[in-house]
């Protein structure tokens, strides 16, 4: 008989995301992005390293998005050309970004270093978990290569003085992808989050990550707002592309 298999590092960290929110989602108690609906008039910008999710996985994450639509057609749902998940946000969505774009070149620099010698890793996509703010889909990593990554990227940046900006918000150590945001009252909370738990360990499938992409985009990452700035292909550390 074959040993059990360990739970993921990852699946406490998911589990105490909706220990913590859903109680409070579901009376209604959630915490609106006031944006959202209205991202035309958002001026705040960040340089964001991210990765695809896998065009099947894409494919079953809108259909999970539809579903949850027809509960709540009044939040913000992520559009199937905008997922992603985030490797780190080398500097914070804000009003004020002009001055970071000055380092534009040595963010890429810093990419290229992090990135260089590491080979596509793969996350299995399964189930969703909740914050006060949105539903998230949740990633396990099969190795530590996206760990190391961004060790990496936040060793490199700090030696080019480029540091101070990281983990604003909180230390991203997850692998999780951003779904729904919420950014009007529910009108049914309890309804929609007994959805979400029939969901909690829905299997999206694998999404193997073979190139990286850094871009300048809104709180969002609104494919029509963003400008790509760079694409690196793992497995080569060379820039695919640049804008």
């Amino acid at each position: 008989m074959s040993e059990p298999t360990s739970p993921h590092p990852l699946a406490a960290r998911y589990d105490a995301f909706w220990n913590a929110a859903a109680p409070e989602v579901r009376t209604g108690r959630v915490s609106l992005d006031a944006c959202a609906l209205d991202k035309g008039n958002d001026a705040r910008r960040g340089v964001t390293l991210l990765a695809r999710p896998a065009p099947a996985v894409a494919e079953r994450l809108a259909a999970r998005l539809e579903a949850l639509r027809g509960l709540e057609p009044g939040q913000y749902y992520q559009p199937r050309a905008d997922l992603h998940l985030t490797v780190l946000s080398l500097f914070t969505a804000t009003a004020d970004h002009a001055p970071y774009l000055a380092h534009v070149d040595a963010y890429d620099a810093a990419v290229r270093e992090a990135i260089r010698g590491e080979a596509p890793f793969t996350i299995d996509v399964r189930g969703v978990t909740l914050s006060p703010a949105a539903v998230l889909v949740q990633g396990f990593p099969r190795d530590d290569t996206l760990a190391r990554i961004r060790a990496r990227l936040r060793a490199a940046l700090a030696a080019r003085g480029l540091g101070g900006a990281l983990d604003q918000r909180y230390r991203l150590e997850t692998a999780h992808l951003t779904l729904v945001r919420f950014a009007a009252p529910l009108r049914d909370p309890a309804r929609f989050v007994d959805a979400l738990a029939a969901a909690r360990t829905e299997a999206f499938g694998p999404s193997t990550v073979a190139a990286l992409e850094l871009v300048l985009g809104d709180w969002y990452q609104s494919s029509e707002r963003a400008r790509p700035i760079a694409t690196y292909a793992l497995g080569t550390a060379a820039r695919v592309t640049n804008t």
